[in-house]
């Protein structure tokens, strides 16, 4: 089995101003649909040299996106038995693709899993400003919950590091205070990390008891009221309500569900999409009852007409378009309804 993990993100801007309205994601979809029935060319090329390639995949119950970024450099090599090398057989035009997905639930919410290669959360947002427009600003979700996650997480490994120039005592209390004087007399520069787990060996109840010793090390770690001193800490385990693995980042109280996969099933195309979609499907089912206590409802009907249909080369065409269209005008040229349209919805 392999691992993947779930984000959450939130839509707190569009185009500069609360949305106030609903995500018009249906309507994003719809028309990432139509282009590809079309044919049209769903390229994007981000400020970096990044290319992005988006398609709809579900609209049901949720509207879920597949981004993928489009490598034809640099690519890995294949090896045989024998460990020989040899290029990756690919087909002249084709491209090596790694992906993520997006389902966008109630609240403007984006629910994002994840692959090691696939892009990041903020790519999606450069997609649809490249491509149709619009400027979504994305925030992750935090966990208020904070005390109920950590209450029910199965803890199995408890990391933290700071500064070596932070070390001190003083920071902490009792065990803690212990551990960090003695590495401060250690080292006074780079970065010290610690990580406690609860390991592979030993019996159910040694594993037990190494969760529960570890659980009181998380408790008088975050009652020393200190922990904005440090550069990371983390608390990682299952949740016991919904099975899944879970990262706490006890920094910025934000949460990362782990899923365990079959990397088979994501090697294939329509197993790992269909997958996907139910995996996403389940995450917003999961944490729907929390999304409903923490964030601010959103009234009102998705607006569609802020969506145009896409055309090849996306927002950027149309801008060039428009742009010599003007320098036409000024130079007295007539117009004769040619180039780009920009059609909304």
């Amino acid at each position: 089995m392999a691992r993947r993990s779930v984000q959450f993100w939130r839509i707190e801007q569009l185009n500069g101003a609360d949305p106030g309205r609903p995500f018009p994601a249906r309507r994003v979809a719809e028309v990432l649909k139509k282009a590809q029935e079309a044919g049209t060319d769903r390229h994007f090329t981000s400020a970096d040299g990044t290319v992005l390639l988006a398609q709809a995949v579900a609209t049901s119950p949720y509207p879920v996106l597949l981004l993928d970024r489009v490598r034809d450099t640099n690519l890995p090599s294949v090896g045989d038995a024998l460990g020989r090398r040899k290029p990756l057989p690919l087909a002249p035009g084709d491209h090596l693709l790694e992906t993520t997905y997006f389902a966008f639930l109630k609240r403007n919410v984006m629910a994002v899993l994840t692959s090691g290669n696939g892009p990041r959360a903020s790519r999606m947002g450069e997609y649809l400003d490249g491509m149709l427009g619009l400027e979504p600003v994305l925030v992750p979700v935090v966990r208020e919950d904070i005390e109920e996650i950590l209450a029910r997480l199965e803890v199995s490994r408890f990391e933290f590091a700071l500064p070596a120039e932070r070390l001190s005592g003083k920071l902490m209390e009792g065990e803690w205070a212990d551990v960090l004087d003695s590495a401060s007399r250690l080292m006074n520069q780079g970065t010290f990390r610690i990580s406690l787990s609860v390991g592979r060996a030993g019996s159910a109840d040694d594993k037990r008891r190494i969760r529960a010793r570890i659980q009181r090390l998380i408790d008088l770690f975050r009652q020393a009221g200190s922990v904005e001193h440090f550069d990371y800490v983390v608390a990682e385990g299952k949740d016991s309500l919904t099975g899944d693995r879970e990262v706490v980042d006890l920094l910025k109280e934000r949460f990362i569900s782990h899923i365990e996969v079959d990397p088979d099933v994501f090697n294939d195309p329509q197993k790992s999409t269909a997958e996907a979609i139910a995996i996403l499907n389940k995450q917003a089912r999961d944490n729907e009852p929390f999304f409903a206590r923490t964030l601010p409802d959103v009234k009102g009907a998705a607006d569609s007409s802020l969506v145009p249909d896409l055309v090849a080369g996306g927002m950027a065409t149309v801008r060039a378009a428009l742009a010599a269209a003007r320098v036409g005008e000024e130079a007295g040229e007539p117009r004769d309804g040619s180039g780009h349209e920009l059609v909304r919805g």
